[in-house]
């Protein structure tokens, strides 16, 4: 590797990390720090700081791509859900839970209700740790501006209550219950574990059979777990991965893959929301962001 490709390939990580945070999908995360590669090979003369360079150039493309994004999911085809992620727990039960804070599905669908420039400032700022002089570098704006644009977004993210991760045994303790009602119809125990107005959304992008619209409050939701989803999920094989920071489920359909599960959580540890992965491409996305590093959230250096 020559000196260039060694310096990138260190920063390829925490660029993927901050570009999927961003986006929300991985396959444009990982086009534009592929993109911000091979501008990086191509820029000539030495640099003070290659990493501001990078990390400039990644997140000016992101905003960019977030122009057109937001053009496509008006026309998507029924509720649309980031692109799930299989993670990996961390031993340290204080830095998995810095990670999910940062990743789950229900924070990063929040980041959508965001101006590109408030998630940018309050990403680089708040979950990647760099001081306003450099936020305000990357975006072209006065210190001052970008801290605006992180304390908006810190209290709109603030109010909503959707960062919360419960311990392992309390996910466990849901999915036990899910489950149940995915074998026998059963729930009791599963409605005791979400809130009143808990939400149900699944994400086919119109190309399989899920749910077109989002399914609301606790009676509606076990509903559809204990009829809809026990009847077409009654012959796969379910099993247990770290989906986004926290425990979540895999559907299989004999080799196929057919769903992932989500949650989010509240404060309490209650069940909130609901999120099925349905969409074909994003669950091939899913099957290989595994061999990916996403515990990115430590500062840059």
């Amino acid at each position: 590797m020559t000196d260039k490709t060694v310096i990138f390939e260190e920063a390829r990580p925490r660029l993927l990390g901050l570009a999927y945070r961003l986006l929300g999908s991985i396959s444009d995360a990982q086009d534009v720090v592929q993109d911000t590669y091979l501008k990086w090979m191509g820029q000539q003369g030495a640099l003070d700081t290659p990493m501001a360079w990078l990390r400039r150039v990644c997140t000016n493309a992101c905003l960019d791509h977030l122009k057109s994004a937001h053009r496509r999911r008006v026309d998507y085809v029924g509720p649309w859900i980031p692109d799930h992620i299989q993670t990996e727990f961390s031993p340290s039960a204080e830095a998995q839970t810095e990670l999910a804070s940062s990743l789950t599905t229900a924070f990063l669908l929040l980041l959508e209700r965001l101006t590109p420039k408030e998630r940018a400032a309050y990403l680089l700022h708040d979950i990647f740790a760099m001081s306003f002089g450099e936020v305000s570098d990357i975006l072209d704006m006065q210190p001052a501006a970008c801290r605006k644009l992180a304390s908006r977004a810190r209290r709109f993210v603030g109010e909503s209550d959707t960062r919360h991760a419960p311990p392992k045994e309390r996910q466990e303790e849901l999915l036990a219950a899910f489950q149940r009602a995915l074998s026998t119809g059963d729930t009791s125990q599963l409605g005791k574990m979400l809130r009143d107005d808990s939400n149900l959304r699944a994400d086919s992008g119109g190309a399989v059979v899920a749910a077109r619209d989002v399914i609301e409050g606790r009676t509606d939701v076990c509903r559809f777990v204990a009829q809809v989803l026990q009847s077409s999920w009654r012959d796969m094989r379910i099993d247990t991965v770290e989906i986004n920071g926290g425990l979540g489920l895999r559907v299989r359909d004999g080799a196929s893959l057919h769903a992932t599960v989500s949650f989010g959580y509240d404060r309490q540890g209650n069940a909130s929301h609901v999120f099925i992965m349905r969409n074909p491409d994003k669950l091939l996305g899913f099957q290989r962001s595994s061999a990916i590093v996403w515990d990115c959230h430590r500062p840059y250096s």
